[in-house]
């Protein structure tokens, strides 16, 4: 908020920066931006200069209304107008900074090098802002011609810096500093800088006025012949409709060719023509007959037509005064084929202009409309002319020729070559209802009063009274030659009369003030002397730097004040050696006396050396400190040696190095040492087992299911977990051995100096037996389960690389084989692993390649002998690898990531199919596989809401198999998971049932209602007890939880037999029927039904 009192300055400082800126604009030689002299801008530099910052509102207003008052007459763009103000706001700053750093401020501008500065320096360097960002502003904009931009930027950029030259002493001279230098300089600098100023005001606003009236004459010329181009263009118009008349009177009878290859040519040389028609007259007792003959030329649509109230297209209904006038022959006519057989006599804007020239028989044009066939926002126009014919001795209308015309394009055409960027066009018809714009710019029928040269120029034609108005697209007009130099000399000269006023008038001042510089500069070299001093001695406080000095003669140590604060040491300045070292470490105390006694061994033939080492010390607190000290020596030229040096606290830098190499070879999470050191540690320990004959071993660690934990619970819980097990594993091996952490949850272990081979293989179960001990983290208990693959020097590999690899190799051995294991390394392994990067690789290829497809097994009602679901089945035909199966595919899909766009895949195709068995009368369910990893997804919910939403199925009449691994441990997220499926409507049904970890208790927690029993417990009924116990449970507890049993992979009528008997009435298998392709499912239910 402005004080009172700089409120009144900044007012004060607009008010003169826009008077003196109207009178400049007054002074420009023809309209324009630019102006040859703008002292508006030498006032805003003394401004800064005296008031600072605080004067910067007053600049921004005075060019606001300066550069209102400057676009007036084209229209000032918003964008100019916030713009421009903030550019001389900028410059004034600008040209501040550098008055301050080249010349300096308060000054009295009376020696030549500051007057020499200031005239090519500050003046043309601060002015360069404005001219350089606000003139191309202008053009951009469209108010400034771009061919003009350099010349205009030059004008600009001139008058902006004769305006610093001449106005800035002006205004110091006022009210700058020091005050008394600048006063008795008023007078004799002010007087004869106006006076001229005055004179050359005058010569340049004569030149103006000349220059404005060749302006004017030369737009005026221009626009007259633009108008006349237009009223040939449209009377050209005009005498091609007579033609056309002419042709069909010429002619016994005119068809559609003839008609096509007479009017087609005027396409090429006139554009802006959308049609030419040819609109017979046809009685209302005729139009059958007319209509059916129309048809038989090839148009068998073929109507007459017109519009209803609404504007819409129809069936003509009656006719207009007993007759029609329909549009037959239409060229050209794909463009128009919406308008063919439309009777213009039922479109208002054009009914008008029919009668006229019907009554008359001249040219009548439609007032301006949008045509039917517009595609674009133009005006169109329909000119019409009747043609007389004598029949049976007396002349009869026949009908009309026309033409529509594109009024946009017809003017841009005819006027081609003219415009350019010069002028601003508006073609308007003045009728009864108000002027309506027929051709220009948007809303320039409303802009018809505006200052600035301007040209109107009324049109009558075809019974239409148009007008068509001109304005100058740039209001700037090129200066003449002999007023562009009359301006810059005179200019040049006000700039030369300022300097040297300035020199003059500075004269006696510059010689005072040498005196007194020379008398300052005595006693401010003294005062320098001093100030270095302190200087130097803050430096070494800061930087926590002391110095010392050895005198050659004696073993006296003379100290700086930093160096004695950081050594512990008295107020003494001089000590002996004994006593300065005595403040060290006694450990180091001998390397830093050898470092000394080196420094004063200078050989003969050196003149210096320079040694740095650190040495360790006690502070007064007792705190252990690290100081790094420089010993330098210097052979001066009498041959004496001096002895000196820097001594400086570095024990913050010392930490934080030995932080960093810590970082750089150590995992942040588990302190563990992280690849880059175990690999270093490794090849040693490889180079020692090959020099000694050592056995050496590379077990690679593998959390099973950790990816569960991390999406279940967290990773906040997965961190602590991994956290746990590191200080598990580390505790489980020898002092010897190296435990790291490569990333993520996998570890290894360097185990060297093995006895022998089965060594690697009992630290490897060792580490497995940790999962007799679950891990809680907060309230949950996880399980502890590893993969381990061992790795063995030198059988399995000579180099860290190859040990790595086939340790990793090894471990997913491990995972195949169960989880929990461990695999020593073979290299059939290799194999393995090859095919699960081939199936990797392909299966990358495959969704998008529309390799994949479903088949659906019948899940059926044994009571009721009928289909009531089926579960869609996922198959890969490979080109290359054939039917790839699922147990081969899906875990390399899971391991990767993409079993979740392919789970998305399969998830809406079985959708659309659901819903065309549905179309097709098929009252069923549609089951689904859901992979764990795909469930636990945070957005799985919102991927399934897709999907419905983009098939449009019925979320009742699917059901989502969820196998137990994936709902192991629910957690309250999972939980609100499956809530959320419950709620869409969605049927829940747990896959495999009896075959996971989960404990039964969680049964009751989970809304699923249908429980699936795996195909292993089903396969061996009903001889194998242990399966018909566990299924006869099964089916009873599912009784009593009231969900329903679907039994899969019954193959023989003794199993459905057995589990019918308990109870089971839902089975699929092949007794039933085979997995089958989708255009086959409805013959399988109706086989069903019947068999």
């Amino acid at each position: 908020m402005l004080d009172p009192k700089t409120l009144l300055l900044n007012l004060a400082l607009a008010a003169v920066y826009a008077v003196i800126g109207w009178a400049a604009i007054a002074l420009a030689l023809s309209p324009g931006h630019a102006l040859p002299i703008f002292p508006s801008a030498g006032l805003a530099l003394a401004a800064v200069l005296v008031g600072g910052k605080r004067m910067l509102p007053g600049i921004f207003v005075g060019s606001l209304v300066v550069t209102w008052l400057a676009g007036n007459a084209s229209g000032t763009h918003p964008l100019i107008l916030v713009t421009v103000p903030l550019l001389a706001v900028l410059q004034a700053v600008i040209g501040g900074v550098l008055m301050r750093r080249w010349i300096g401020y308060p000054t009295a501008l009376d020696a030549p090098p500051d007057i020499l500065r200031f005239v090519v320096g500050v003046a043309p360097l601060s002015t360069l802002i404005d001219a350089s960002l606000a003139a191309p502003l202008h053009t951009l904009v469209g108010q400034m011609a771009a061919e003009r931009l350099l010349e205009q930027w030059f004008v600009w950029w001139f008058g902006d810096m004769l305006g610093v030259i001449v106005a800035t002493p002006l205004a110091l001279s006022v009210f700058g500093a020091p005050r008394g230098d600048w006063r008795p300089r008023r007078l004799s600098l002010a007087l004869p800088m106006v006076v001229a100023t005055c004179l050359l005001a005058a010569i340049l606003h004569q030149l103006g006025d000349g220059e404005r009236r060749r302006v004017d004459a030369e737009f005026a010329r221009g626009a007259g012949i633009l108008s006349r181009q237009l009223e040939q263009r449209l009377a050209s118009q005009s005498e091609m409709l007579h033609n056309a008349r002419r042709m069909i009177l010429a002619s016994r009878f005119v068809d559609r060719r003839e008609w096509r290859e007479f009017v087609l040519p005027w396409f090429d040389s006139y554009p802006g023509m959308l049609n030419f028609t040819w609109n017979p007259l046809v009685a209302e007792a005729e139009r059958e007959a007319f209509v059916a003959e129309v048809r038989a030329e090839g148009f068998p649509d073929y109507e007459i037509l017109d519009r209803d109230a609404a504007g819409r297209l129809r069936r003509a209904t009656a006719s207009h005064g007993g007759f029609y006038l329909p549009i037959t022959y239409l060229e050209p006519f794909a463009p128009n084929a919406a308008v063919f057989g439309l009777d213009p006599l039922s479109v208002a804007s054009t009914a008008g202009a029919i009668r006229d020239t019907l009554a008359l028989g001249e040219v009548r044009a439609s007032e301006p409309f949008r045509l039917t066939q517009e595609v674009a926002d133009q005006v169109g126009v329909v000119l019409y002319l009747r043609v007389k014919k004598a029949i049976d001795g007396r002349l009869r209308t026949i009908g009309l020729v026309s033409s529509a015309l594109r009024m946009g394009d017809l003017l841009e055409a005819a006027l081609y070559g003219q415009t350019g960027e010069a002028y601003r066009l508006c073609l308007i018809d003045v009728g009864t209802a108000g002027p309506t714009r027929v051709a220009g710019d948007s809303g320039c029928e409303s802009r018809v009063a505006r200052s600035g040269p301007s040209f109107r120029k009324p049109i009558a034609f075809a019974g239409r009274n148009w007008q068509l108005l001109v304005h100058p697209m740039h209001v700037a007009s090129a200066m003449s030659a002999g007023g562009r130099a009359t301006m810059l000399l005179g200019l040049a000269a006000l700039a030369l009369l300022t300097g040297f006023l300035l020199l003059m008038t500075g004269h006696t001042r510059r010689i005072e003030e040498l005196v007194e510089q020379r008398t300052e500069e005595l006693a401010a070299t003294s005062r320098t002397l001093m100030e270095h001093q302190q200087a130097l001695t803050d430096a070494q406080r800061i930087a926590g730097l002391g110095s010392w000095q050895i005198a050659e003669a004696r073993d006296e140590v003379s100290c700086s004040p930093q160096c004695r604060k950081l050594l512990g040491l008295d107020e003494r300045q001089h000590f002996d050696l004994e006593t300065w070292l005595e403040a060290f470490d006694p450990a180091y105390r001998t390397r830093l006396r050898d470092a000394i006694d080196e420094a004063r061994a200078l050989t003969p033939g050196r003149t210096e050396s320079r040694s740095m080492l650190d040495c360790a010390l006690l502070d007064n607190g007792g705190a252990r400190r690290v100081a790094h000290l420089v010993v330098e020596a210097h052979r001066d030229d009498h041959g004496r040696v001096q002895l000196r040096g820097t001594v400086q606290d570095v024990t913050a830098a010392r930490d934080a190095e030995a932080r960093i190499r810590r970082l750089a070879d150590f995992d942040t999470l588990t302190g563990l040492p992280n690849r880059s050191y175990f690999i270093n540690h490794a090849q040693r320990a490889l180079a020692a087992a090959r020099h000694h004959g050592d056995h050496l071993a590379v077990l690679f660690i593998d959390l099973d299911n950790f990816k569960n934990v991390n999406d279940s619970l967290g990773h906040q819980t997965g961190d602590r977990m991994l956290s746990v097990v590191a200080e598990r594993l580390a505790s489980a091996l020898r002092e010897e051995d190296l435990l790291a952490r490569l990333g993520g949850d996998e570890f290894v272990a360097l185990l060297p100096r093995l006895g022998g081979p089965e060594d690697a293989a009992a630290v490897a179960a060792k580490l497995l037996a940790l999962r007799e001990h679950p891990i809680v983290v907060g309230t949950h208990s996880l399980p502890l389960s590893m993969s381990i693959g061992i790795a063995r020097f030198p059988d399995d590999g000579v180099d860290v690389d190859t040990l790595l690899r086939n340790a990793d190799v090894a471990m997913y051995g491990a995972k195949g084989a169960g989880r929990n294991a461990l695999k020593h390394f073979v290299p059939e392994m290799n194999e393995r692993a090859l095919e699960h990067l081939r199936l990797d690789n392909a299966l990358r290829h495959a969704l998008h390649e529309d390799q994949f497809y479903l088949i659906y097994q019948p899940q059926v009602d044994v009571v009721r002998q009928c289909i009531v679901g089926y579960e869609a089945l996922l198959r890969w035909q490979h080109p290359e690898l054939g039917l790839v199966s699922p147990d081969r595919f899906v875990p390399v899909a899971e391991a990767s990531g993409l079993i979740v766009p392919i789970g998305d895949w399969v998830m809406t195709t079985a959708f659309r199919e659901h819903v065309r068995l549905r179309a097709d009368g098929h009252d069923c369910a549609m089951a689904i596989n859901i992979s764990a990893i795909q469930f636990r997804r945070d957005d799985f919910v919102s991927r399934v809401e897709q999907a419905i939403a983009a098939t449009g199925v019925a979320p009742g009449e699917i059901e989502f198999e969820i196998t137990e691994s994936a709902l192991m441990d629910p957690t309250p997220e999972l939980l609100d998971r499956l809530d959320h499926l419950r709620a869409l409507g969605i049927r829940l049904a747990l896959d495999d049932f009896g075959t996971g970890y989960s404990s039964l208790s969680y049964l009751k927690r989970l809304p699923i209602q249908t429980l699936k029993i795996d195909r292993s417990f089903v396969s061996d009924l009903p001889g194998d007890t242990e399966d018909a116990a566990i299924a006869s449970a099964t089916l009873s507890m599912a009784s009593d939880l009231g969900v329903e049993v679907v039994a899969e992979g019954v193959e023989t009528v003794a199993q459905r037999d057995f589990l019918r008997g308990r109870g089971c009435r839902l089975m699929q298998g092949y007794l039933f029927s085979r997995p089958l392709p989708a255009d086959q499912l409805g013959p399988a239910a109706m086989a069903l039904m019947t068999g």
